[in-house]
């Protein structure tokens, strides 16, 4: 799989991956680290909020 098909079809579990997100912002002005690993946790708690409605 192609990197731009990984980014339109994203792992199960993620809505925006990190990548995409760092693409929007262009230059990032800080730790990296810090972000990513704080985005992922509001991506998950974004993914699990769908689906937990979506299964109601």
């Amino acid at each position: 799989m192609s990197d731009k098909e990984k980014l339109l079809n994203p792992d199960p579990g993620v809505c925006v991956p990190w990548e995409v997100k760092v693409e929007e912002i262009g230059e990032f002005p800080g730790n990296e680290a810090i972000a990513k690993k704080e985005w992922e946790k509001l991506d998950d708690f974004a993914y699990n909020f769908i689906w937990f409605w979506a299964q109601r």
